[in-house]
């Protein structure tokens, strides 16, 4: 007999990133370019700074501090996304200051970059992660200040803590970084910048949209079993679903040879907490093993388990039958019934 087995196996899932789209300015995917929604003469693609050759998306300030701000916003299309995937849109940022030699060029707390988030198909957008500026500060594009968000609907404001260049005092902020939690079928992304004075100046390059993971896993709250008089009680539960077809209860006599007993439709797609359960009332009165195969529709498959329960412990066989009603011996062969002294019976093959 194999050495009983009281542990649950959970799978092991590894994650990867993909490049999903790609605005890199001077080359792009040919269905996810941004461009600037109200082009003036304040915003272009210029060459003067870029992290990939040779271009940049660029606003820019023209007027005094009490002029009207230029604004506009650098859109990207929608896409249909799959909602089993987690997303990053990632991009590269510079605060320059070609347009002008004034000595108080520079971006101001007043001066911002907003990432605005759209998961119903452009129709709005949330203001997700604002970058300012501060005190007439500079930086160019660098990787000394990077910022994550993850979306969750409201506004987050980030900026140097003083003026001056920032470049490496790590607030330059550089590598802005939005996660997209999965469950979206649809993302569009908005960029609004704004600026009023010469030389505040806003550079923009290097637009990256990532795919992470792989389709959400049936997250497994429990597996486990309890020993009733006449049958064995298998429950299961889990937290969420996504691409699950069905569930399937193995049994093994001796934790290495296993045979279906059951086949349980599986949620398909859920979030919220769902059980399952099975009673297996023709097992042996020994150890007996169970594991859980869980089948996605794609043909994928996870097993879970497994789990032992001793059912060997108090009950004692008074008779045995045939399918014939006669009486028969332990070493009789065939299909056989054994009644046991508490009333219960099992029918077992030999």
């Amino acid at each position: 007999m194999k050495q009983l087995l009281l542990f649950l196996m959970l799978p092991i899932l590894t994650l990867t990133q993909t490049l999903y789209k790609f605005d890199y300015v001077e080359t792009f995917d040919t269905d996810w370019s941004g461009i600037w929604f109200t082009p003036a003469a304040t915003t272009n693609y210029y060459t003067n700074a870029f992290v990939s050759s040779t271009s940049s998306a660029v606003l820019y300030g023209t007027g005094g501090g009490s002029s009207v701000y230029e604004s506009d916003w650098y859109s990207f299309p929608n896409l249909v996304v799959d909602a089993a995937y987690d997303y990053q849109f990632k991009f590269r940022l510079g605060s320059y200051r070609f347009t002008s030699t004034a000595t108080t060029r520079g971006t101001d707390a007043a001066d911002y970059v907003t990432v605005q988030l759209s998961t119903n198909g452009g129709t709005s957008y949330i203001n997700e992660l604002r970058i300012t500026g501060n005190a007439n500060a500079f930086w160019d594009y660098n990787t000394a200040a990077s910022y994550t968000k993850t979306a969750n609907g409201t506004l987050t404001t980030i900026g140097p803590a003083a003026g001056g260049n920032r470049t490496t005092t790590g607030d330059g902020y550089s590598v802005i970084q939005l996660n997209i939690p999965a469950g979206s079928t649809q993302i569009a992304i908005d960029i609004f910048a704004r600026a009023n004075a010469a030389g505040e100046e806003w550079w923009m390059d290097n637009f990256e949209l990532t795919r992470t993971g792989g389709p959400l896993p049936v997250e497994l709250l429990y597996f486990e079993g309890v020993e009733y008089p006449a049958w064995n009680l298998i429950k299961w539960a889990t937290a969420s679903e996504w691409n699950s077809l069905n569930f399937v209860v193995e049994h093994s006599n001796d934790g290495e040879t296993w045979r279906e007993i059951a086949t349980k439709p599986a949620a398909g797609a859920s979030t919220q907490t769902v059980s399952y359960s099975y009673l297996d009332n023709v097992y042996v009165y020994d150890i007996n093993y169970y594991r859980l195969r869980q089948n996605d529709i794609d043909g994928q498959y996870k097993i879970y388990g497994p789990i032992a329960l001793n059912n060997t412990k108090s009950k004692t066989v008074i008779r045995r039958y045939n399918l014939l009603g006669q009486p028969v011996t332990e070493s009789t062969t065939g299909i056989i019934i054994e009644v046991f002294d508490d009333g219960t019976m099992q029918k077992i093959l030999r």
